[in-house]
C-alpha cells in the first residue's frame, strides 16, 4: 500500500494528540491515578480532560502530586465542558484581625504559642525543689502583631529543717507591633516582675519604639528594638520612678520543623544615673516530640546593677521541662 505524504502527517498528528491527551497523570492522596490533559489549575482546583470520564474537577486539597509534563501551554484558556462548574478565583488567605469579632471582642481565639512546666526535688545532702512555668502566645494580625508572655520560678530550702522560700518570681508582660512598612514597625510594650523573697514587690514597665525585620523568611526572623520606657518600682525600702532607654532584639530560627531556638536580648540604662542599668536574656532550645507535645532547655540571665537591698545583682537560670504547643500547626 503506497503511503501518501499528507496521510502521514495525519497520523503523526493523530497519535501526537493521543500522546498528549495521556501526558498528565494526576495522583491523589489515597493512591488512585487521574490521567489526561490539564486544562485549568489553580490553588483550590485542578480540571483535568479524560478520554474515560469527560472533564474532571478535582479538590487541590486530595491531590499528592502531578506530573510536570502538561499538555496545555500556561496561557492558554480552559477548555469548556457542557457539565463542568467554572473555577473560581483562589480568595487571597487572610489572617484573623487581632480585633474583631467573638468573646472579648476577638482575642480569645486565633492565637499560636506554647506553655510549659518543669520540676526538680532533691533529697538526702540536699533538700531543694525548684518549679518552673510559663506561656508564650502571639496573635498574628496580617499588618499588626500582639505577644503576649508570663514566666514563674519558686525555689525553696528545706536543709535547716524547715521550708524556707528563697525565689517566687515572676515575670510577664505584653508587645504590640504595627507595620510601618516592610521592614520598620512600630511598637508598645508593658512589662512586669516581683520577686517578695528579694525584696521586689512589683516592678511596672510602660514603653514604646521602633523595631527593624532584619531578617525575616521561612527559617529565621530577626528583630532589633530601640525604644524607651517609665519604670515603676515598689520595693524593700524608698519607691522609685526612673526613665529609661532600652534596646534589644528577638530571633527565632528553625533547624527543621521540630527543632527551634528562640532567643531575645533587652538592657535598660536609666537616663539619670549612667550606672544604674539593667539586662534581660533568654534562649530556649525545643524539640517536638508530636505536634503538641515537647521538650524544652532554656537559659535565662537576670542583671541588675543597682539590686534592692542585699540581693545580688546577677541570677542565671537553667530550666528544663515538657512543653505543649497550641494553636496552629
Amino acid at each position: 500500500m503506497k503511503v501518501t505524504p499528507k496521510a502521514a502527517v495525519a497520523a503523526f498528528v493523530l497519535i501526537a494528540t493521543a500522546f498528549q491527551a495521556f501526558a498528565n497523570e494526576v495522583t491523589l492522596k489515597n493512591g488512585d491515578r487521574v490521567s489526561g490533559t490539564i486544562v485549568s489549575r489553580t490553588d483550590e482546583t485542578i480540571v483535568i480532560e479524560t478520554e474515560y470520564a469527560g472533564t474532571v474537577t478535582i479538590d487541590a486539597d486530595f491531590v499528592k502530586e502531578v506530573s510536570e509534563d502538561e499538555a496545555m501551554p500556561e496561557a492558554a484558556e480552559p477548555v469548556p465542558a457542557a457539565d463542568a462548574k467554572p473555577a473560581a478565583a483562589p480568595e487571597p488567605k487572610r489572617l484573623p484581625k487581632i480585633l474583631g469579632e467573638g468573646p472579648l471582642y476577638g482575642l480569645a481565639s486565633g492565637w499560636d504559642g506554647n506553655a510549659n512546666i518543669g520540676i526538680s526535688y532533691t533529697s538526702g545532702n540536699s533538700e531543694t525543689t525548684t518549679m518552673t512555668s510559663g506561656i508564650r502566645a502571639t496573635k498574628n494580625g496580617g499588618d499588626d502583631k500582639l505577644t503576649v508572655y508570663l514566666r514563674s520560678q519558686w525555689h525553696s530550702n528545706r536543709n535547716s529543717g524547715s521550708m524556707v522560700t528563697t525565689q517566687n518570681a515572676v515575670w510577664g508582660g505584653l508587645r504590640y507591633d504595627r507595620d510601618l512598612n516592610d521592614r520598620v514597625f512600630a511598637f508598645g510594650s508593658y512589662d512586669f516582675e516581683r520577686d517578695r523573697p528579694k525584696g521586689l514587690n512589683l516592678r511596672s514597665v510602660v514603653g514604646g519604639g521602633v523595631g527593624h525585620h532584619t531578617i525575616k523568611n521561612d527559617k529565621t526572623e530577626l528583630e532589633v528594638l530601640i525604644g524607651g520606657a517609665w519604670n515603676r518600682s515598689w520595693q524593700a525600702g524608698p519607691n522609685t520612678d526612673t526613665p529609661e532607654a532600652f534596646f534589644g532584639n528577638t530571633l527565632k530560627h528553625k533547624f527543621h520543623e521540630r527543632l527551634k531556638v528562640q532567643q531575645t536580648f533587652t538592657v535598660s540604662q536609666n537616663i539619670t544615673d549612667r550606672n544604674e542599668f539593667r539586662y534581660i536574656f533568654d534562649a530556649t532550645l525545643s524539640a517536638d516530640v508530636t505536634k503538641r507535645i515537647g521538650w524544652f532547655i532554656t537559659i535565662g540571665d537576670r542583671f541588675n546593677n543597682d539590686p534592692v537591698g542585699n540581693a545580688k545583682r546577677n541570677d542565671l537560670l537553667l530550666t528544663t521541662g515538657m512543653r505543649w504547643n497550641f494553636g496552629k500547626k
